[in-house]
């Protein structure tokens, strides 16, 4: 994307919802999403669900903190970890430090300005953080990321995708905060009041649209937790790079 910035182009770095650039509010992210969540679990699971190996390289966008860039370095030959927030960047970086890993790459960017150099990646891991793009942002990052995937690339892409039927939507999202709140805490239910306010979480039937749209083909679609959707996806080996 030559030329500069256009005025138009959507800011991801903007705040939407939780402040990740405030490094008060991502001190204690790590903390938090710790009490329910297993990083290594999870980097095996993808690495499984992908076909990985230790010569895979993986973009990971929306990286936060890095726990599953971490994992995924663990397990592959390079991981390019993309995040907006400097501040969550600086404690990837002090991570990567302590455990003495090389092979990842920290840049700052968002879905919409990220630019790869070099080969392409053989695999691309959006993990809850599609949603803070607009539905029409959604698209154009999609096709971003199915572009610079290698030719039969994988996509790992899980967010929280709503399945309900749009006329019982109070039932539906005050079940889904009070499970929120069961399974990881006030402090997580209280973000996830702020998703639904002001972040962009989309439908089940909108999101397979775009996916489909942007080139990808989708080989899997999973519900791992109430109101989250993960969906394995492909770029044809055919499609042109």
């Amino acid at each position: 994307m030559g030329g500069g910035r256009p005025e138009w182009l959507f800011d991801e770095a903007a705040h939407v919802g939780v402040d990740y650039a405030d490094r008060g509010v991502v001190a204690g992210y790590d903390a938090q999403h710790e009490g329910f969540r297993d990083y290594e679990g999870e980097a095996e699971k993808i690495v499984a669900a992908l076909g990985l190996s230790e010569e895979s390289t993986v973009l990971d966008m929306g990286c936060g903190t890095g726990g599953l860039s971490v994992g995924l370095a663990r397990r592959c030959r390079h991981v390019y970890a993309v995040d907006v927030s400097q501040a969550m960047l600086d404690v990837l970086a002090g991570k990567l430090e302590a455990l003495g890993l090389s092979n990842v790459t920290a840049r700052p960017a968002g879905f919409l300005t990220y630019e790869h150099v070099g080969e392409a990646p053989d695999a691309v891991v959006a993990n809850i953080t599609l949603h803070h793009l607009p539905d029409f942002w959604k698209q154009i990052a999609l096709c971003r990321l199915r572009d610079l995937l290698k030719p039969g690339g994988k996509m790992y892409l899980a967010d929280v995708v709503f399945g309900f039927e749009p006329r019982v939507y109070q039932e539906a999202i005050g079940a889904w905060l009070d499970g929120m709140r069961e399974l990881a805490g006030p402090r997580m239910a209280d973000e996830s009041v702020v998703h639904v306010r002001d972040e962009f979480s989309t439908w089940e039937w909108v999101m397979a649209g775009m996916l489909e749209r942007a080139g990808f083909c989708i080989e899997e679609c999973l519900d791992t937790m109430p109101q989250v959707r993960t969906y394995i996806c492909s770029k044809p080996a055919e499609a042109a790079a």
